[in-house]
């Protein structure tokens, strides 16, 4: 008899289309005499060994091979792309293939966002940014050229799938995972780069707690922002600032820095900034008025964390972080600073300093030591 795990596989095969449905059947009646899956799909002349292997690699996906790497694993997939864990066979080095999705080929304007991803992710070096390797195109099985992308292999999760699995972010780990992004987006912001779409999808981390930016899609030149035929409003709604929404022309970086802010609001209180209908200014209001509230309070969302919150979600941008800099700066002192997270015990809330960030790796090349943090005062950007 078939293991369940091998009738699962059984079962994609037959969703995706290499095995029909009545040979399937086959398979489960032969079973009974005894064989793995692999060896009856081989006896009864419906798949060969290494297409079977290949296919189990690929979790099914009939993606085209790669001259000089191959499959380990299916690691899931985005809106534009497959993304498996791959192998280079000449160094042994793990690596990322993306591949783009077959009914994408013949969009124009998703090829040249895949391309431009993977040329950006090439050029940079930046070690919260994940590293491209190569891009182009591979011949699939049906005569099909496929997009391909071969990127850094990160062993990660993102925010978004961790807090799907329950995971609950403390607020000293909150604002170290979003002082690395900070530092990734202040790195592209200084070649001139907005990234557009930062949420917690689009955020790594690792087991040792290091975050990784990825997904530069939506990326684009600031000096270029709203500029293009094909550069309409893009981003994640929920995630997106009043001005990108309304797809102004001067985006800048305090765009990011609002959507940055939405996700350190999304994994410290759980769910998203806002829910439901109405426009963006009513949104907005609606998280300054949740940011105010007792339910939030109850939370013990500290003052600090609300307010880093509040800075980096002001609806009029002038009152917002004016760079991501200055943000790196304030979050940087209250991580490295020891600055206490708590409440005040006073309110009977409970207290205790944050001794240091949570498996904080050497981050050498920083410059001297922050001097001691003062809290920030709120200005306006002119």
């Amino acid at each position: 008899m078939l293991s369940q795990d091998e009738v699962k596989f059984l079962a994609i095969l037959v969703q995706k289309g290499h095995v029909q449905k009545p040979a399937a059947e086959k398979v489960l009646q032969a079973s009974t005499g005894g064989g793995s899956l692999a060896e009856l799909l081989v006896r009864l002349g419906l798949l060969e060994r290494e297409r079977v292997d290949f296919l189990r690699r690929t979790g099914g996906e009939d993606v085209p091979a790669i001259p000089g790497y191959e499959y380990v694993a299916y690691a899931g997939f985005g809106g534009t792309a497959l993304v498996f864990e791959g192998r280079e066979k000449s160094s042994g080095r793990a690596v990322a293939l993306k591949i783009m999705h077959r009914e994408l080929q013949q969009d124009a304007l998703q090829r040249r966002r895949f391309v431009h991803e993977a040329k950006l992710l090439m050029q940079l070096e930046q070690r919260s940014i994940v590293k491209g390797y190569r891009v182009g195109h591979v011949r699939a099985r049906d005569g099909q050229e496929r997009l391909v992308f071969i990127m850094e292999w990160v062993p990660a999760k993102t925010l978004l799938q961790l807090l799907r699995e329950g995971k609950q972010f403390q607020e000293d780990l909150a604002l170290y995972i979003i002082l690395q992004t900070a530092e990734a987006l202040q790195y592209l912001h200084g070649k001139g780069i907005l990234h557009r779409d930062v949420k917690p999808d689009n955020i790594l981390l690792t087991a040792e707690n290091a975050a990784k930016l990825i997904d530069l899609g939506f990326a684009t030149m600031q000096s270029e922002a709203g500029a293009g035929a094909d550069d309409t409003t893009v981003g994640t709604a929920a995630y997106m600032s009043p001005e990108q929404a309304k797809g102004t022309a001067d985006l800048d970086a305090r765009a990011d820095i609002y959507s940055l802010g939405a996700t350190l609001y999304q994994i410290v209180v759980g769910e998203l900034p806002f829910a439901g209908e109405g426009t963006q200014e009513q949104l907005a209001a609606r998280i300054l008025a949740a940011l105010s509230s007792a339910e939030l309070q109850s939370r013990r969302i500290s003052p600090h964390m609300n307010y880093f919150i509040r800075k980096m979600m002001e609806q009029d941008r002038d009152f917002r972080y004016g760079d991501m800099a200055e943000l790196v700066k304030d979050i940087g002192e209250q991580v490295r600073g020891k600055k206490t997270l708590s409440f005040d015990v006073d309110k009977g809330a409970e207290g205790g300093p944050l001794d240091r960030a949570p498996d904080e790796p050497q981050r050498g090349g920083d410059g001297p030591e922050p001097p001691p943090p003062k809290f920030p005062t709120r200005r306006r950007r002119r």
